[in-house]
């Protein structure tokens, strides 16, 4: 852009704003618009001058430029924050280069405001431009943030879609489509289940593009990374929950089938930093809890497909994460539990119970409190898995409970719950005691310890409260 055509664009934005401005002050009992536009022509003038002392690629522009184009999107002036912030955009990029992360908060805000104008194809543009960016530097910590909050919106339209909707990401990333860039197929109809897989695989790339930023740096013990492997893990078990119907049954595949997708675009893209991932060599101790996967090609793509392989992969990363950060013995039993956890939920009941013994054992070596087991074998209320989502018999303490149901059941070593018997109740309609019923039968629980062991039938007496479903 040439220094006429930069002076001319901010004359054409302070012409604009200008006649803005009058239309506010004709109205005399508007206050905060009249504080607003005094704020605004102050912006202007020190652009206005620091064009005329500097030019227009000054460093000094951005900080008014973006402080005027956040004013226009607080005001609504969407047309105006898009303009003034692409110009920051421009500084930026001439002073630090065109590929530079520092520009990234600001195209970050430029898709905020295209989302709140309502052009979701401007901003599905300007973000698959931002991921473009954020992949040319996969050892800069400053892409975290931004693939995570991309990957966070992805669930979101994913979730969308379970609902029953089709947000305009369904058509604009071509969903339907298991390959995009082929002829055959349509963008705008098709299975579920395949908008479902790319918007999941899509989500999960992003994810783990930014754990394998943090890998590199080596940042074990940071809780961002812990956070973004559980994003990871919550991802795979909404195949788990919705598709996943018992025994060895197994959900939708999270990629395609064919060998080949590794090689073919977009699955090529989606599936390397997971499959990276997968490779990556942890720092275990020893030989606990290793990895199940082989040199095989065919069992590491079988295992690319399988939501149990890759949410047993992502908990052996925290395991691991653990062990590297010397973590306490409780936190490094309880990283045991939940791939135990896993295994339960998959059916696979005597690995499970291994190692919910191997846990038990580290605690008991260690001379861990017997409250601290009991947090993790025998709490009052029992353990719904998998435990890193919300426990949906656990009391709700930012709500005031309508009614409880008194209940007692058994959890069999297996976590199964059954023998269920109602106790007593409050204010607890019969439906409210049929869905408890089936909340404990179609579940898995963690087995509880007693007297050392984990019991064949542990007994439980509990109260599950009952809230207001509006």
């Amino acid at each position: 852009m040439s220094w006429l055509e930069f002076r001319q664009s901010l004359t054409s934005i302070a012409a604009s704003a200008a006649a803005f401005m009058f239309a506010a002050l004709a109205s005399p009992h508007d206050a905060t618009a009249a504080e607003s536009n005094g704020h605004e022509q102050a912006l202007l003038d020190q652009i206005q001058e620091i064009l005329s002392r500097d030019g227009p690629y000054s460093r000094d522009l951005l900080a008014p430029l973006t402080n005027l184009g956040l004013l226009y999107q607080e005001g609504t002036d969407y047309s105006f924050a898009l303009a003034t912030l692409e110009r920051a955009v421009q500084v930026v990029r001439i002073n630090n280069g065109l590929h530079t992360l520092d520009q990234v908060p600001l195209v970050r805000q430029l898709i905020r405001i295209e989302e709140k104008r309502g052009n979701d194809s401007g901003a599905w543009d300007r973000e698959q431009k931002l991921l473009a960016l954020l992949r040319r530097h996969p050892d800069d910590l400053r892409t975290v943030p931004a693939l995570r909050e991309i990957a966070g919106k992805q669930m979101a339209v994913l979730g969308a879609v379970l609902a029953g909707e089709r947000p305009p990401e369904v058509i604009l990333g071509c969903f339907y489509k298991e390959w995009p860039a082929r002829d055959d197929g349509s963008c705008h109809a098709g299975s579920k289940k395949t908008v479902v897989q790319g918007i999941l695989a899509e989500a999960q790339r992003n994810y783990a593009d930014a754990i394998g930023v943090m890998l590199r740096q080596g940042l074990y013990g940071s809780d961002e990374l812990r956070a973004l492997e559980l994003e990871v893990l919550r991802g795979v078990d909404l195949l788990r929950t919705r598709y996943y119907h018992g025994g060895f049954d197994r959900p939708i595949p999270m990629v395609p089938a064919s060998i080949v997708a590794s090689s073919i675009e977009p699955w090529r893209s989606r599936m390397a930093p997971v499959a990276e991932l997968a490779d990556w060599e942890l720092p275990y101790p020893g030989r606990l809890l290793e990895g199940d996967d082989t040199g095989n090609v065919v069992t590491k793509h079988l295992h690319l497909m399988d939501p149990y392989h890759r949410g047993r992969q992502s908990l052996r990363r925290l395991y691991a994460y653990g062990a590297a950060s010397s973590g306490s013995s409780l936190s490094q039993a309880d990283a045991v539990v939940q791939i135990a956890d896993w295994d339960l939920l998959y059916s696979h009941n005597g690995q499970a119970v291994e190692s919910y013994e191997v846990a038990h054992a580290m605690l008991e070596q260690a001379g861990a409190p017997s409250a601290s087991i009991a947090q993790l074998f025998a709490p009052p209320t029992p353990i719904v898995l998998p435990a890193f989502q919300p426990n949906p018999l656990a009391k709700d303490g930012a709500r005031d409970p309508t009614g409880h149901i008194d209940v007692a059941f058994e959890i069999t070593k297996y976590g199964r719950g059954r023998a269920v018997e109602f106790l007593d109740a409050a204010n607890a309609p019969e439906n409210a005691k049929q869905r408890l019923l089936n909340l404990i039968r179609s579940n898995r629980f963690r087995p509880r310890l007693m007297d050392g062991e984990f019991a064949d039938a542990a007994p439980v007496r509990m109260r599950y409260y009952l809230y207001d479903r509006g």
